[in-house]
């Protein structure tokens, strides 16, 4: 028997797909949680089914990015959820300790343009904005051949999946989000930035320490920038629809020019949604409900749901922000804030509202628990602009120090050097031997016919008898070549011997022809530098000799070597 291909299907169209996406293709309901393969699947394996699906494997295959350090900084812990563009992670910065979300593009996607480009947009739209309704993109590059952005970790869970729950939300609940949301693409707007894609499952909620909704809006893959000719770029994309079905102003689904007032409209339709539990338009085709956007009036929501008794002036709110004609709606973000303003502030039904942060009763409805707002409690601290930034200050003052340091180093390393050698050079003569100086690196400076007093002292080893090393510099003036004279007086108890080194280490004559208590000369042809030893001459096998009170002199001359004859 054949085996069934596996499928995803729309239970609100039926439509199926073999490869899972986030929207029906055909009537635009939201896939990952509508597929009947999809919640069965997430059901019996235990998960959350108003959370996206993992991205722990694709295709029954280990997921490569668990466990991988990306970029040397941070380290992928958790899969969060996958969707058409590609996956969200957990990471860990492995320097400053905090978590993050890192977005990561499909791999089978990076080549396509039009992915590219909307993977890009977003991490240069949303990296201009800080307002705190807006999730934050810290970091962007390209790991293993894929793009990724690093954004802020919210814990908490979507407004979509929230609706899913709760059904609709009254005002008193509402209303604060909507403001909040407002705000968000009020700064946004005012930077030149539009979402275009504002929809419930783009909206994160959580909760602040005093138990009030907060939430965050997110994924501006789909942003357009102020000033930007996007033509070429919408060529080169592919002929898909850019945004949700179910909140695309008219403007945008004729591909006309579009502005902030697009997300205007968007707002409202996401209004519209929240108050009711259904989108604005409805239809069994996508092309259904793109007609309906273009052509058809909206129903008010009081009257799409007469039994929530919602406001009227949430009907005319609603409406004013979904007039089909760019001109006749709210002209900014800042406008339709009054409005919600006006509702809160003027309805003896919803009195108690105010903006997040203000004191005020809890909503009726149950807001979002505690448990569901962290899911991942006690772990470590989410990274935060703030954290980033100082990390980068950080970075910067080392390799600041790093780019000083290094010169002023070798700089005084030269400066070290050139004064050693002065020092070598024009350090004051010895008259007596300076220990330890058994070896030549160590040799005792003397000057030329400046006799210097000397010790045969403590052996060096049982084996081994005591050695002096001495150095003559010529003077700077001096010949290159010279004749060094060097004469050793004796000592009572042992035989002396002379050898005489260049500046190499190689030894250029020696002397040992005297018995103890004689001394020793010898006479050679020197060039540079002239380094002596003094040691003891004892047949081999015998015992090294110390005599610790007993001194020799030794005495070196250099003449120029044309004083020879």
């Amino acid at each position: 028997m054949r085996s069934l291909e596996r499928k995803y299907f729309c239970p609100r169209c039926t439509a199926g797909f073999e490869v899972a996406t986030d929207y029906c293709g055909r009537c635009g309901a939201y896939m990952w949680r509508a597929s009947r393969l999809a919640r069965a699947e997430r059901e019996a394996s235990g998960q959350d089914l108003g959370a996206p699906p993992p991205a722990d494997a694709e295709d029954g295959r280990t997921d490569p990015w668990l466990g991988a350090l990306v970029d040397d900084r941070y380290r992928v812990t958790e899969a969060i959820g996958r969707g058409g563009m590609g996956a969200v992670y957990k990471v860990e910065h492995q320097r400053i300790g905090k978590v993050a979300a890192m977005k990561v593009l499909r791999r089978e996607l990076a080549g396509r343009r039009d992915i590219v480009w909307r993977f890009r947009r977003e991490a240069e739209a949303v990296s201009r904005l800080a307002h705190p309704n807006t999730v934050h993109i810290f970091d962007f590059g390209e790991a293993s051949g894929a793009l990724y952005l690093i954004m802020e970790y919210v814990r908490g869970r979507d407004l979509g999946s929230i609706l899913e729950r709760d059904g609709p939300l009254p005002l008193a609940r509402a209303v604060p989000l909507f403001l909040q949301i407002a705000d968000a693409l009020g700064e946004a707007h005012e930077l030149g930035v539009v979402h275009r894609d504002l929809k419930p499952e783009n909206i994160l909620v959580t909760r602040t320490q005093r138990g009030q909704d907060f939430i965050k809006v997110l994924d501006f893959g789909l942003a357009k920038l102020a000033g930007r000719d996007e033509s070429a770029e919408l060529q080169a994309a592919t002929d898909s629809i850019v945004g949700t079905p179910h909140a695309m102003a008219p403007e945008q689904i004729r591909g006309d020019p579009i502005d902030a007032r697009a997300d205007i409209y968007s707002l409202g339709a996401l209004i519209y949604r929240v108050l009711t539990g259904r989108p604005p338009f409805e239809a069994t085709t996508l092309m259904g409900v793109l007609t309906k956007h273009l052509t058809e009036p909206v129903v008010p929501p009081s009257a799409r749901r007469p039994d929530l008794e919602i406001d009227p002036r949430a009907d005319e709110l609603v409406a004013q922000a979904m007039e089909k004609s760019p001109r006749d709606r709210f002209p900014d973000a800042a406008a339709l804030s009054k409005a919600l303003e006006a509702i809160a502030r003027d309805s003896s039904k919803n009195a108690a509202l105010r903006r997040p942060g203000a004191p005020s009763p809890p909503p009726k409805r149950r807001a979002l628990a505690p448990a569901e707002a962290a899911r991942d409690e006690g772990s470590r601290p989410a990274l935060r602009r703030a954290d980033l930034d100082a990390f980068e200050r950080m970075l910067r003052r080392r390799r600041l120090l790093r780019r000083a340091f290094i010169p002023a180093l070798i700089g005084v390393s030269l400066f070290a050097g050139v004064a050693g050698v002065a020092h070598l050079r024009g350090e004051r003569p010895r008259t007596v031997e300076v220990e330890p100086n058994h070896h030549i690196e160590d040799a005792t400076p003397i000057a030329s016919d400046l006799p210097v007093r000397g010790y045969i002292g403590q052996r060096l080893s049982e084996t081994q008898s005591d050695r002096d090393f001495y150095k003559v510099v010529p003077e700077p003036e001096a010949s290159a070549h010279h004749i060094a004279e060097v004469r050793v007086t004796g000592l009572p108890n042992m035989a002396l011997k002379l050898a005489l080194y260049d500046a190499s280490g190689q030894v250029v004559a020696y002397a040992d022809d005297g018995g103890v208590g004689e001394g020793e000369r010898l006479r050679e042809r020197v060039r540079g530098p002239v380094y002596i030893m003094v040691t003891e001459s004892r047949p081999a096998g015998s015992l090294p000799t110390e005599n610790v009170s007993d001194y020799y002199e030794l005495t070196a001359t250099l003449e120029p070597a044309s004083a020879e004859r």
